[in-house]
């Protein structure tokens, strides 16, 4: 007879904290078994771990399976429901789930976007937007700004807020690069003359290959941010003539304006002061508006003539018959028959009244 075969049946795993029970719970964050609450606390404790999941790791394709895959899909889940969450929280505070940018911050961006700068800003939280104190003034027509010093090789990272958009960058810089107990680490940068620092600002906030534009310090602070994407506020990076750089350099920073042409064309002047002048001789000028006052008169005239011949006609009523003619509705070319008609009516009697006085 052969052997029945017994099915076998696996055993559970140790916990592997207390290592005497079997284990029921597995770590989502170091996947260490466990077997109880007291024993969760206590692997946390030991080994500093969060109980979550880290999703940094990067796996191959060859190792990617049914367990990775269902990973990343509970993560997709997770973060639409913080997503949910954080939309009805803003339902219930503000009443509209879409960000609404604050007047005073919209004034801001206008203001910039005339200046040719483009302007963006974090959600309301974020430290970066915290710690942003850029303004638009009303009264007087200018932009206060927050800008930001890093300093190339060193830690030190200087906000300076409050700062006059007419105010060059070399004014503000120089209070930071003065010898003292505070500023050791910007010793190099103090014992270098400010025209031999170089001071680049990102172009774009976005993007590792984003292009840096080399600053002049020595202008002001409105014309060096045109034609920027600026990300709360600028964030300028201050090199020693001696550290090198491996990203890309953009010198031609502001279009100037066309101020060089106008002095080297006299004829520009010239047009503009007699502008309107020159088209008011045009004006003058010009015949067709004669034609059409000599042709108002000659109507005025044949209007006159017709009512003097609508009386003459009275007069003669023998010699003329059939000749009246409604001047208000009738067509130019019957006025212009009725007027030749009534100039002969005025030539016969102008020439009875010489006979009469022949006679």
């Amino acid at each position: 007879m052969e052997e029945q075969e017994k099915p076998t049946t696996q055993t559970p795993a140790l916990c592997e904290e207390c290592k005497i029970n079997p284990s029921k719970y597995k770590c989502p964050g170091c996947l260490i078994r466990s077997c109880s609450l007291p024993c969760v606390k206590a692997h946390k404790e030991r080994t500093s771990c969060t109980g979550k999941k880290q999703y940094k790791e990067v796996v191959p394709i060859s190792q990617f399976d049914d367990n990775l895959l269902l990973s990343d899909y509970n993560m997709l889940e997770d973060v639409k429901r913080v997503a949910d969450s954080a939309r009805r929280m803003r339902e219930k505070m503000c009443g509209n789930s879409h960000f609404r940018l604050p007047l005073p911050l919209k004034s801001l961006r206008s203001a910039a976007a005339n200046r040719k700068t483009k302007l963006l800003f974090f959600s309301t939280g974020m430290s970066k937007r915290q710690k942003n104190q850029t303004h638009y003034n009303y009264r007087k027509k200018y932009i206060s700004w927050t800008i930001e010093w890093r300093f190339h090789s060193t830690n030190v990272v200087i906000l300076d807020h409050g700062i006059h958009e007419n105010r060059s960058l070399s004014s503000v810089v120089e209070n930071h690069l003065k010898l003292g107990p505070l500023n050791h680490q910007l010793k190099p940068f103090c014992e270098e003359s400010l025209d031999s620092l170089k001071f680049f600002i990102r172009k774009y906030p976005k993007g590792c290959k984003s292009p840096y534009r080399e600053l002049n310090i020595k202008e002001p602070i409105r014309s060096q941010l045109a034609n920027l994407v600026v990300l709360e506020y600028p964030v300028i990076h201050v090199f020693l003539p001696s550290h090198s750089y491996d990203f890309e350099v953009v010198k031609d920073a502001i279009p100037q304006r066309s101020k060089v042409s106008v002095k080297e064309s006299p004829e520009t002047d010239d047009l503009n002061q007699i502008g309107v002048t020159f088209r008011e001789e045009e004006i003058e000028e010009d015949m067709s508006l004669y034609t059409q006052v000599s042709d108002l008169m000659n109507n005025a005239e044949i209007r006159a003539k017709s009512n003097y011949s609508s009386d003459s006609e009275r007069v003669f009523e023998g010699s003329v018959s059939g000749l009246r003619v409604n001047n208000t509705c009738a067509p130019i070319a019957e006025d212009i028959k009725y007027a030749e008609k009534c100039t002969l009516i005025l030539n016969q009697e102008e020439e009875l009244e010489e006979g009469e006085l022949v006679e």
